[in-house]
């Protein structure tokens, strides 16, 4: 088992996924470490919707080009009728997105560690796969995750994955 650090430094946005399907208790365990994740006064607003059948999977390719032919697609979302929100400050905000991000951090991670690999991907108008996808209006989607394993030959991460500022430009002490 490699460390923390490790895995996190070995996470790659995967583009290219073999055809091996995802096992349905690998798959599991990446859900149950999303559900264990922590949110705003655990208000849990998140649901991850797993799109594996053709149908949905035709659905979200339609609706964008940010699905690389995984064998699993993940819908994160939030339910901003249960998130937190932090209006007793001047900056009122509400932490559902937030909590969307930290659920999918957890399953992205725990993915890598099962063997699989993923892609976050926000680069697509989110209204438009809500309404494709009928959802209430209380739901936001917040990403798409693209799960499985790589492809042996093309799944590899890019360069720009190694590229990474100096930890001055990054963190500062004052």
């Amino acid at each position: 088992m490699e460390s923390f650090y490790e895995l996190a430094k070995n996470r790659y946005s995967c583009r290219f996924y073999s055809e091996k399907a995802v096992e349905p208790e690998v798959l599991a365990q990446i859900l149950e470490t999303g559900r264990i994740a922590p949110t705003a006064t655990n208000s849990q607003p998140v649901r991850v919707f797993v799109l594996k059948s053709e149908g949905s999977l035709a659905k979200i390719r339609e609706a964008t080009r940010m699905v690389y032919n995984a064998p699993v697609v993940l819908m994160v979302c939030y339910d901003i009728s249960k998130s937190y929100k932090a209006e007793k400050y001047n900056d009122p905000h509400d932490c559902g997105l937030d909590d969307a991000c930290i659920v999918a951090t957890h399953m992205m991670l725990q993915a890598k560690d099962l063997g699989l690999e993923t892609v976050w991907a926000r680069g697509f108008n989110a209204m438009d796969i809500e309404k494709a996808f009928e959802f209430p209006p209380e739901l936001k989607l917040a990403c798409l995750m693209d799960l499985g394993y790589a492809d042996p030959e093309h799944g590899k991460p890019t360069p720009r994955h190694f590229q990474r500022n100096p930890v001055e430009d990054f963190a500062k002490e004052i």
